[in-house]
């Protein structure tokens, strides 16, 4: 009976309080809309029809900053939601993690000479116009770029996809092809 005297009580249910609260503060609310925060040629950038990694089909591709509307079934590190997605409005399944509750805002930052601050731009999303502004204050860099969109494009050639516009559904299939060939997967 000594132990319960000495027992941290008071800490235990604190500590279980705010495990609480941090669940519930991290729940998606059915209703809620939320924003699509990865890029499009993300492989997660897509809705599912289940939460099998190998067997989902697929329903749509989202975008970034597209609004999606949650709904009430999550599936561990998945959740349902309905959005629109080519003028038809489809549910399915994505990653919790691609998603938050307020659109990313492209906002430069401005440095004491006035020049715009392109490291800003590439924290919400990196984009033709940073691209070719750092390309025009460096050689090295034009080079360096150069390289990183040859090595893209030949991966995305190889997933099966159009070397400029990948295709997560494309990206998907042949790592799944990939996973089936080398016995990986049933």
């Amino acid at each position: 009976m000594v132990w319960r005297k000495k027992f941290p009580w008071r800490r235990l249910l604190a500590l279980l309080l705010v495990a609480l609260a941090l669940t519930f503060a991290s729940t998606f609310v059915q209703g809620e809309t939320m924003y699509v925060k990865v890029n499009s040629s993300s492989p997660d950038a897509v809705i599912q029809s289940s939460t099998d990694e190998w067997d989902a089909e697929l329903v749509g591709k989202l975008i970034q900053n597209q609004p999606v509307e949650m709904l009430d079934k999550t599936d561990g590190e998945y959740v349902m939601i309905r959005a629109t997605v080519e003028g038809k409005e489809v549910e399915g399944w994505v990653k919790k993690i691609i998603l938050q509750k307020k659109p990313l805002e492209n906002q430069p930052r401005v440095s004491e000479s006035g020049a715009v601050d392109t490291a800003s731009f590439a924290g919400n999303g990196y984009n033709e116009a940073v691209e070719s502004d750092m390309k025009k204050n460096s050689d090295e860099m034009q080079k360096a770029l150069a390289q990183v969109d040859q090595f893209e494009a030949g991966r995305n050639r190889v997933f099966g996809g159009d070397p400029k516009e990948p295709d997560p559904a494309a990206q998907r299939t042949q790592v799944k092809k990939f996973a089936k060939d080398g016995k990986l997967i049933q």
